[in-house]
Order: C-alpha cells, then structure tokens, then sequence
C-alpha cells in the first residue's frame, strides 16, 4: 500500500480533523481518534461552544454540499480555565494512540476586542499547553473570525506575525497558524506567517454568509456563521497553488470543502503536506474521516504514487502549463467539438443545442440537429445536449497534448 506519512510532522497520514465540536473536549478527541488520522486539533476554551452543523443540498457523494452553523442544541464547552483545559490536553495525551498527534489551540481572534492582555495570556497557554504535552500549537486566525474587527484597530498582516513571533517564542514546540480567505489577501497572511516563525500555514475556506431556503421562516442555517461546503475547493485549491508558486516553502495544511478523498487528494495535489477537515468530522463522525484516510490510500496505490512526497503538488504543472501547450490543447478539444458529428439515433431533436450556438454551427432540420459550416468547435452544444447525440471525450483530447 501506498505510504501516508508525513515526515516533517511525525504523522502516520496527512488529514488531520480540525478544530471544530469534534474535537471540543477530551471524549470529542477520544472518539475522534478512531479515524486513525495523523492529528487532531483540539478546540481551544472559553469562546463559545459549537453550534450544530447543517448540511445543505447534496448530502449524496459527488454532489455539491453546503455547510454552515444550524439551529439546534449547542454543545457546551467542557472547560472554563486554562488549567482545566491542560488538564484535558493532559488527559487525552495519556489515552490516544502514540501515532496520532495532538495540536491545541492557543487564543482566538476574538480575544483582540476585549478589555483585557491578550498577548500575555497567549504567551501563558502557549508554555502551559506545551508543558500539558501538546505535540503543536495552533494559532486560530481563521475566518469568519476577521471580519469580526473590520481593521478597525489592528492591521492583520502585522497581526499574523507579532502573534505567531510571540507565540514561537512561548513554545518548544512547532506552531501552526491557520488562517483565512476571507477579507484579506491570503499570500501576504502566510508570508506574515512565515516571517513570524510559523512551522506551517493553514489557509482555510470559510467565510459569513446569508444562506437561506425560499420558504425563509424554514431556514435552519444560521446567517453569518461560518459558511463554507464542496464548492470552495478548487478557491481552496488556487491559493494553495498561488502559494507554491510565491515561494511559500513551509509545510501548508490547507482546508475547505473536504468531504471525500477525491478533494483530499485535491488539495495535496495542488502543493499542501497536510490537509485539515472539520464539518466532515462534525456531521459524520469518524467513521467518515477513516474512509478519506482509506480511499486517499486506495486510490494512491492503484495509481502508483509510493508516498506523499510524490503525490504533493502533483497537478502544479497544470496551474503553470506553458501558454503554447494550453493553446496547442484548447485547439485539439476545439478540433474535436467541430469534426464530432450529431448521432441521429439518439437526437430527439429537442433544440438545446441550436438554442446554445451562438454561430449557427448547428440547425433543427427535419426534427434532427445537424452541425453546419460555420461551427467553431466552442463546445456549448456538447454541453446542453440531453442525450448524448453530443458526445466526445475533450478530456482525453486534452490530455494528449502536454
């Protein structure tokens, strides 16, 4: 079988189930820990318990999923103090496998508004929990988080690294900073970041949204909460290249959109060492993370990719293909869309595809679709069609040419 490690973090397997009510509190890690992943970031204290999670349409796999906080019970937070959360750190150390890595969360953006020393009780969680026995820090600058001050008073980016700087120095051990999209520039954060010290970034797709159904009185998503689902992944996965490509050379565990090994794969495909999922672990339980960590295995193997070094940043050289070879693929896919023709047998003649064209490629006559002279080869018609009377495999036209 394919090997998982991950050797800059000691881990078996790079997904680890981020900080999230699946991992609020010593049971939350303990049954998360069944998944066998590589870590588990274990939600900090006193700043609000999690909320209940809905998922929208598509709870299908390869279906688009919505996630955002819902209505519901709230789980109660299981700390009220820095020592009893060590206590916990202390706790769940001693009873979770020795292959499995422990990270905790040390302050939270919201503590930068209120009237007390934030940068002196961080300092303090970061020695304590690293006495405690956590294997990682992380620094908990995600999103929605940001907009929570609008720069009134801070400037993030300066932020991002005096907090990380002071934390690195609090702490023997390595310090993650998980970090937003949302209402800032991404690449200057991780730079930030990685002039503080940091060990390794998150960038993470989340973001305040308005998600509400037509019939709104029946809406559970709650508006605001930290919005995000399936559809953030290929922004996900940009930045992560973007990042790559800017020289930030630190280990990334990305996150945003995770549900399935495919977008695991995805996302160290596109340059990160470790990919971090919450809303999975929330509404499905371990059970769920154990099949990433087992498809991700499975389809690697099957591929031929021998380890993680070989599968990070896999895809890369299509974010920076030569403008020749793109050209030279988007000719032959064009090609193929205008010397394809229309099956007769399976035309019901329905107009999607005349409707489509913006050329008048392609004509209803005698109830059937006939391409003409004049198409372009754009591929609308392919598109719209049906029945597949419209058919041709662009993706491996495309993928002759490289």
């Amino acid at each position: 079988m394919a090997d998982l490690r991950v050797n800059a973090f000691n881990m078996v397997n790079p997904i680890v189930i981020g900080s999230s009510p699946a991992t609020q509190g010593v049971k939350a890690v303990l049954k998360s820990a069944r998944a066998k992943p590589g870590a588990i970031a274990m939600r900090n204290f006193g700043h609000g318990a999690g909320g209940g999670s809905y998922n929208g349409e598509g709870h299908r796999p390869g279906h688009m999923r919505t996630q955002i906080h819902a209505l519901g019970t709230r789980i109660p937070d299981e700390f009220a103090s820095l020592e009893a959360y060590c206590e916990g750190v202390r706790k769940a150390r001693s009873l979770l496998d020795d292959d499995v890595r422990l990270w905790v969360s040390v302050g939270h953006f919201s503590d930068l508004i209120r009237p007390f020393n934030w940068e002196e009780d961080w300092k303090k969680q970061a020695k304590e929990l690293t006495l405690a026995g956590a294997d990682a820090l992380e620094l908990h600058f995600n999103t929605p988080g940001v907009l929570i001050a609008r720069d009134r008073v801070f400037d993030f980016y300066r932020l991002v690294f005096k907090a990380t700087k002071m934390v690195r120095s609090a702490a023997s051990i390595p310090v993650m900073v998980k970090l937003p999209l949302e209402n800032c520039d991404s690449l200057r954060a991780m730079d930030a970041a990685v002039y503080g010290g940091a060990s390794a970034v998150g960038p993470t797709a989340r973001w305040k949204a308005f998600d509400f159904d037509l019939d709104w009185k029946r809406t559970l998503g709650t508006a605001g909460g930290g919005y995000g689902g399936t559809q953030a992944l290929p922004i996900i996965c940009h930045v992560v290249a973007e990042a790559r490509q800017n020289d930030i050379s630190i280990p990334i565990y990305a996150g945003g959109g995770v549900f399935s090994w495919q977008a695991a794969a995805k996302l160290i495909m596109s340059g990160s060492d470790i990919v971090q999922l919450g809303s999975l672990g929330c509404c499905e339980g371990p059970l769920a993370v154990k099949d990433v960590i087992g498809g991700l295995n499975t389809w690697m193997d099957k591929e031929g990719y021998r380890n993680m070094e070989e599968l990070k940043g896999a895809a890369l050289a299509l974010y920076k293909l030569d403008s020749k070879v793109s050209e030279a693929r988007n000719k032959k896919v064009g090609d193929l869309y205008c010397t394809t023709p229309v099956n007769n047998e399976k035309c019901i003649g329905c107009g999607k595809c005349e409707s489509a064209c913006w050329f008048e490629g392609i004509e209803i006559s005698g109830k059937k679709a006939a391409k003409t002279k004049l198409c372009i080869g754009c591929g609308y018609c392919f598109s719209v069609c049906p029945t597949g009377a419209l058919s041709a495999d662009a993706a491996g036209a495309a993928a002759e040419v490289f």
